[in-house]
């Protein structure tokens, strides 16, 4: 597709998307590469409420918009007022990263200067300046984002990877968990979180369990991370450990989370919004993939790595598809003995 470059300095510039906790964390080098390139402009983020916190201290956004989707503003004129109410910032920019029929309507609202980004509607096309095709299904979530600036002239897109971001209420409030839990300064984590938001994506609890046990015996103390609802999973894993374990999950709100899991030397996880926070935060990161695609999205940290059930080729299918297909290597195959070797050489690498 060929680009159209644009002005993006002294402009408010108006970004909607509207995903969930992990897809927040994935735009954030879209957001860095947006910062330093336009100079001198407000950014604005309309935001799915539940998510905030991923990108509430984020320092390249300048104001946030939240739209409780599935309460108070899920009705069709309840998004209509939102974007009238964006109006009175006279957006220059409008970026939509996410197209859906809410944000089309929000966006006739707005009246940008400029609107681009994902259709939401076939009828956008007709409204649009530039529209363009945001899932090109050969590349990272990240690089799949940072290519709608690429297209609007940005030529540097080098970045510093995903990045998440706390406050000193949060990482306080962390600090005071472990301290009730009697973990002292110092103590080596390990962090995992066995669940996700598909069964399907989630390799076997008690696996995690043997995992854990294995990096226990050396002196680390396993840390199990999660929401209250995957507790029947975490007492599957917590019955291979002998040793010491926390068990974290519904004991912290997210930012709280993202601040805690920054306490951790490694972490295990599915292809969740966990494995996304804790790869932001710098953490060793090691990811078990199935129906979802390793190569579109995998950690970036230096030290984090994917391990694929199966080598998914590039294409078009969707995780619920190969669900709903069965074209996919179920996670079990992935062996406990592969998963300990990812995480001993990441510790190696990271030096710890």
């Amino acid at each position: 597709m060929e680009g159209k470059k644009i002005d993006l300095n002294n402009k408010t510039i108006v970004v909607m998307y509207m995903l969930y906790f992990g897809d927040m964390v994935s735009i954030t080098p879209f957001l860095e590469v947006l910062r330093r390139e336009a100079k001198g402009s407000q950014i604005v983020l309309v935001i799915d409420s539940r998510f905030k916190e991923s990108v509430q201290y984020n320092p390249n956004v300048d104001e946030l918009i939240e739209v409780d989707r599935h309460g108070k503003d899920r009705s069709l004129s309840a998004c209509w007022k939102i974007g009238k109410k964006i109006r009175q910032m006279h957006p220059d920019i409008l970026i939509t990263l996410h197209g859906t029929s809410r944000t089309s309507l929000m966006a006739l609202a707005m009246k940008p200067g400029f609107w681009t980004g994902e259709p939401g509607t076939r009828m956008d096309s007709l409204f649009m300046d530039y529209p363009v095709t945001i899932e090109t299904y050969n590349s990272h979530a990240v690089d799949k984002y940072l290519r709608v600036l690429s297209l609007l002239g940005v030529e540097n897109l080098t970045h510093h990877g995903m990045r998440t971001y706390t406050c000193e209420e949060w990482d306080r409030r962390a600090d005071e968990f472990f301290a009730g839990e009697g973990i002292k300064e110092g103590a080596k984590l390990v962090g995992l979180s066995v669940g996700s938001s598909t069964p399907e994506k989630n390799w076997p609890a008690e696996n995690f369990g043997k995992v854990a046990e294995h990096f226990a015996r050396r002196g680390m103390i396993p840390v199990f991370f999660g929401v209250k609802s995957e507790l029947p999973l975490i007492k599957k894993a917590v019955q291979e450990v002998k040793h010491s374990y926390v068990i974290a999950a519904g004991k912290l709100s997210m930012g709280e989370f993202m601040a805690a899991a920054s306490h951790c030397s490694l972490f295990f996880t599915n292809d969740s919004g966990p494995m996304y926070v804790a790869d932001s935060r710098g953490v060793p990161t090691i990811a078990m993939f199935g129906p979802s695609n390793a190569k579109f999205h995998h950690p970036l940290g230096k030290y984090s790595r994917a391990i694929s059930s199966w080598d998914m080729p590039m294409g078009p299918e969707h995780v619920n598809k190969n669900i709903k297909s069965g074209n996919y290597v179920p996670l079990d195959k992935i062996t406990v003995e592969e998963v300990i070797a990812a995480g001993e050489e990441a510790l190696r690498n990271a030096g710890c």
